[in-house]
């Protein structure tokens, strides 16, 4: 069919955009345009496959292709001789993939992508994503060159400088982590002596100003005049003959060339565009400016909750505390709630809802040894609870479900949880991608904000804090504080002074008042019970914490009672009743709980199950039997 035919049956054609037909579409989403062979390039830009929209309009992919291309015959194959491979691996040296060189009969030249399955070589790069050539040598240099193929990097290399290439050359688009991979870094990018090549040297250029420490862009015919068209860096050498005469050159002409800044850059571009990418880049264009409309043609809105006060429906919610304070408990009871229908801690006693679906998304912790039975026990409705089952992805398929990736975004466009949960964060954070860096966190989290708005779906993203001394709020986040500011609501946990208490905080708020803190205990079952509320926000408690840590004389006096009041006791009792008799004394849970650690730690007493249904014993070791099993300090 052509595309006029195409067009035809499609609704709201403004030039080389339209409505999608595969879904609900009221800001054409569509680009149609005509590509090279005369084939119908259809591209949703909300999601929907190309398959899919030849469905909506009654055709099938065939059809987007011409009659001459459909009855094109295969050109015979020419034969190849091998000239060199390079292996791409990833920043740590890791092998990811191969791209093996053939010289054709013909005298051009041919490429062919390969990768490790096992002990075996298949073609294809085995869905890893693009990389820099070279990028392992690259990963700790403060300075490199830039060319468009291997082959000139291998020659710079020989020359003792180092350099990186793109994986396509000057047809390569250009990839996230290609910056992030250069982030810092002083990069004089050469470019090849033809149209593409400066096109494509411009184009890594815009890319790199303000994430690179420096860019400059050397044309070699400044120092070579007589280099032929299509020229590059090797060519150079082969002309030249000394390598020591053109790496002097090379520096000179280094030195002379200014630092770039934006220029001229559409010019460029155009330059090295087709028709036929001009028409794709023209739909593309119209479909990004249909996102734009008069804040008249947006209805107005009331905050809506999942858990009201708490958890905004359709936002980012970030949950964050030390390690084994009971994050994962909390989440359970959440998930459990909300897919039964029933009230979860933070919920208020007058709270009614229907049972939703929710997923859960963790790293850490196995599904069917732990997560399993602690959802049951929760009451949770499991045929409501969705988790990816990774014993079952033996392709590694969800090797790359990360924030920001066309997989995230297909797994929410196609089950719409009403709940998501990611534990922890750092599992689904690109591996390309710098907690530290505020760009590139926002750009990875991103989608979220949009896909929540869209589908209804709220995340729950749960994260570590530091262990820095008096920091509290933003400053306990671990790794990056980009979290807090992208999360419209942020919880905090962590103990009280309280035996067995734990606090409940909300530190940030974007839709409602900060709700009062919350006091809750977990028994011995797992489940979290609520035991009252405070006004104390978590800077208070960890002051309150930090306090007590600096005064070793109160932690010394402790650990004598505490083994004082073992000795008593026939050198074993219910830790309970240990903590109970101390509290009496006037040591707090924080002081007893460290000073419980620090006699644990040197095996001066060891704690112990009491057996089934018995509570748990500390006593002094020099009485206890070997091998016992000591637990995690918050038991």
């Amino acid at each position: 069919m052509t595309l006029d035919e195409i067009k035809a049956r499609l609704q709201n054609v403004h030039g080389g955009s339209a409505r999608c037909p595969a879904h609900e579409d009221k800001s054409n989403s569509l680009s149609v345009t005509e590509g090279k062979n005369g084939r119908v390039l259809l591209k949703c830009h909300a999601g929907c496959t190309t398959e899919k929209i030849c469905g909506a309009l009654g055709i099938t992919v065939a059809d987007l292709f011409s009659e001459s291309l459909k009855k094109e015959e295969k050109p015979r194959q020419e034969k190849r001789e091998f000239v060199a491979k390079y292996d791409y691996t990833d920043e740590n040296g890791a092998f990811l993939y191969r791209k093996t060189r053939y010289r054709t009969e013909s005298g051009g030249k041919t490429f062919v992508w390969s990768h490790k399955d096992g002990k075996e070589m298949k073609i294809g790069r085995g869905g890893a994503e693009p990389v820099l050539y070279n990028l392992w040598e690259a990963a700790d240099k403060p300075e490199l060159y830039m060319v468009e193929g291997e082959k000139d990097v291998e020659t710079l290399r020989r020359m003792g400088l180092t350099a990186v290439s793109v994986p396509d050359g000057a047809a390569s688009k250009w990839h996230g982590n290609f910056t992030a991979a250069l982030e810092s870094k002083r990069v004089t990018i050469i470019e090849d002596n033809d149209e593409p090549g400066k096109a494509f040297a411009e184009r890594a250029a815009q890319a790199l100003f303000g994430h690179a420490a420096e860019v400059k862009i050397l044309d070699l015919t400044r120092e070579w005049t007589d280099l032929k068209p299509h020229g590059d860096i090797s060519d150079v050498v082969d002309m030249e003959g000394s390598k020591k005469d053109v790496l002097r050159r090379l520096e000179a002409l280094q030195i002379t060339t200014p630092v770039y800044t934006p220029h001229n850059a559409e010019a460029a571009q155009e330059a090295a565009q087709s028709p036929e990418d001009a028409a794709e880049e023209d739909a593309a264009e119209d479909a990004f400016f249909e996102c734009f409309r008069p804040l008249s043609d947006f209805d107005e809105r009331e905050a809506a909750w999942l858990i009201p006060g708490w958890v905004p429906k359709g936002q980012i919610t970030l949950l964050a505390a030390d390690g084994g304070t009971g994050k994962t408990t909390l989440w359970c009871n959440i998930v459990a709630a909300l897919s039964s229908g029933r009230k979860s801690l933070l919920d208020t006693a007058d709270t009614d809802r229907k049972p939703l679906s929710v997923a859960f998304l963790t790293t850490e912790d196995s599904v069917r040894q732990k997560l399993k039975r602690k959802l049951r026990e929760a009451g949770a409705d499991q045929t409501k609870v969705l988790t990816p089952d990774f014993l079952a992805d033996k392709e590694g398929l969800l090797r790359d479900f990360k924030f920001g990736t066309h997989k995230m975004a297909s797994f929410i466009r196609r089950f719409r949880p009403a709940l998501c949960v990611f534990d922890p964060v750092q599992g689904f954070i690109p591996p390309e991608i710098n907690m530290g860096s505020r760009n590139a966190m926002r750009d990875c989290m991103a989608p979220l904000i949009s896909l929540g708005e869209e589908y209804g779906t709220t995340f729950l993203i749960i994260c570590h804090t530091n262990k820095r001394k008096g920091a509290s709020g933003r400053d306990r986040i671990a790794d990056t504080a980009d979290l807090w500011d992208i999360a419209r609501s942020v919880l905090m946990m962590g103990y009280t002074e309280e035996a067995g208490v734990r606090y409940l905080s909300n530190e940030k708020n974007n839709y409602a008042s900060l709700q009062e803190t919350v006091l809750f205990t977990i028994d011995e079952a797992g489940q979290p019970h609520r035991s009252g509320t405070s006004m104390k926000r978590d800077r208070e408690y960890m002051l309150a914490a930090a306090a007590e840590i600096k005064n070793p004389t109160l932690c010394n006096d402790c650990k004598e009672a505490l083994l004082q009041v073992l000795d008593e006791n026939e050198c074993s009792m219910a830790v309970k009743d240990m903590e109970a008799k101390l509290k009496e004394y006037g040591y707090t849970f924080r002081t007893i709980r460290r000073a419980k650690e620090d006699l644990c730690a040197s095996s001066a007493i060891r704690v112990k199950p009491g057996g089934k249904g018995a509570p748990w014993v500390v006593e002094k070791t020099e009485f206890s039997e070997p091998d016992t099993y000591t637990p995690p300090s918050d038991t």
